[in-house]
């Protein structure tokens, strides 16, 4: 497979992306339908999506024990849909990206390790599943404090 583009998987029921390893840096998976999306495989993506949390909650599950190297990773939940991250079984699936900042909100996580470099912030709307590793799940805060100098 070469060039660009977006697999777009919109079956209502479970699917599985089965990708045996390969390298498709140019393209995007998009979790577009109401089932669970499964992706199998240590694979190289350009980005993983997920257009379908416009219309309901879903989830995308990787295959414990593989890695799924990224370019970038923008799939998220939204209010009341939430997008549930996982692995196919009790040991952890990696996700890797080199560089730069994954942001996503509206996310439940669970045995998953975020890794390559890049910062994997979870956003202050997800939640913590357990066995993570990797992953930022405070929020970012700021803090005010009053400085007084006396003359």
């Amino acid at each position: 497979i070469s060039g660009t583009g977006t697999i777009s998987l919109t079956y209502a029921l479970a699917k599985t992306f089965a990708g045996g390893g390969v390298s498709l840096s140019s393209v995007t998976v998009d979790q577009g339908g109401a089932g669970n999306l499964t992706i199998s495989g240590s694979n190289s993506l350009k980005n993983i999506t997920n257009s379908y949390s416009a219309t309901g909650a879903t989830t995308i599950t990787f295959t414990s024990g593989t890695t799924t190297t990224l370019t970038n990773f923008t799939a998220a939940g939204t209010s009341g849909k939430i997008l549930t991250i996982g692995a196919t079984s009790t040991s952890a699936a990696t996700l890797s990206k080199s560089s730069g900042t994954v942001s996503v909100d509206y996310v439940s996580i669970s045995y998953s390790t975020a890794t390559g470099g890049a910062s994997w912030n979870a956003g202050a709307n997800s939640t913590n599943g357990g066995n993570n590793s990797g992953w930022i799940f405070s929020s970012a805060s700021t803090s005010t404090s009053n400085f007084l100098m006396f003359f």
